[in-house]
């Protein structure tokens, strides 16, 4: 179903026809995206906050950049909800960064807002930005990023959990192939397709040079291809073994990726508790991927109130 369909079950819905509410609330229980934000939509203009905030919620898990914004507009208003202004600013960014302009306004205005309250809760504190919500009880995986991460890993978008990354201080002026950080680095230029034609076949190979000789970063790179299947047949214990070697070595996408590989069951049994260590220890470094999984496993388990 798409928006526009699901739209306009909404307004008929709104008219009074019945079998027009039952057909968008039938799409919404199957997982469409459209209808379950349109259904949020009309519950929330009949003023019943309580259904309409689980289903815009679950649209905006989805990535419905309108569903974010309305989100962000329940938290900033206290429609159903609590007002919050960390809340909603992470919701308004999302739509945001999917381009929802209308959703610009509001948002920093909440920024503001979540300044003022955080300058008078912790005078001597700088205030502080992150605000998160929950996620569904198995957060979506990522697909891989192509840029480079020295250091942390880039938010996702929604569902994070691979991330390309080069090591930390790699030597500019030229490659040694028998420096593992060299060897990552060329390994990375090969699957961004930097400096050369994109081959995922020779990524793994040099990803795999680094990583046997103890490289973290390369580690985690070449679980990222067995992830994935790019360079070599997809294998999720394998990838699962990468990650691991990675994380075991503090490195912070391995360590979050090696927690989504716990939460989903990717290659291992699944285990919430060890998938919860791995992202802590990730978000302790600074990972915003980790962080995001951590909030929306914590806001999960705390529903908003109605």
């Amino acid at each position: 179903m798409t928006s526009e369909q699901a739209h306009q079950l909404c307004l008929q819905a709104r008219a009074g026809n019945s079998a027009a509410l039952s057909d968008l609330t039938l799409a919404a229980q199957k997982g469409n995206r459209s209808a379950e934000n349109w259904l949020g939509v009309y519950y929330g203009l009949e003023h019943k906050y309580s259904v309409a905030v689980p289903w815009t919620r679950k649209a905006a898990l989805q990535g419905d950049p309108l569903a974010e914004f309305v989100m962000g507009s329940v938290y900033y208003y206290g429609n159903g909800v609590a007002k919050n202004p960390g809340k909603a600013v992470y919701w308004l960014q999302l739509a945001v960064d999917q381009g929802f302009q209308k959703g610009e306004g509001m948002l920093k205005q909440a920024q503001e807002k979540l300044k003022a309250t955080a300058a008078n809760s912790h005078p001597s504190a700088p205030a502080s930005s992150a605000a998160t919500d929950s996620a569904p009880a198995n957060p979506p995986v990522p697909a891989v990023t192509s840029h480079a991460n020295t250091q942390t890993a880039q938010t996702p978008a929604r569902k994070p959990a691979s991330t390309i990354t080069v090591a930390q201080h790699i030597p500019a002026p030229k490659i040694q192939p028998l420096n593992p950080s060299a060897e990552n680095q060329r390994g990375y230029a090969y699957y961004s397709g930097q400096g050369q034609p994109q081959n995922y076949a020779k990524a793994v190979y040099w990803f795999r040079k680094a990583a046997l000789q103890g490289n973290a970063s390369a580690e985690n790179n070449l679980g990222v291809a067995y992830n994935h299947g790019q360079g070599v047949p997809k294998n999720l214990a394998k990838a699962f073994y990468w990650y691991q070697k990675a994380a075991q070595q503090g490195n912070p996408s391995g360590e979050t990726n090696l927690g989504v590989a716990y939460y989903e069951g990717d290659g291992t049994p699944s285990n919430t508790p060890n998938a919860l260590h791995w992202w802590k220890l990730a978000a302790n470094q600074g990972d915003q991927r980790a962080q995001s999984y951590l909030s929306v496993v914590h806001l999960t388990s705390h529903p908003a109130t109605s």
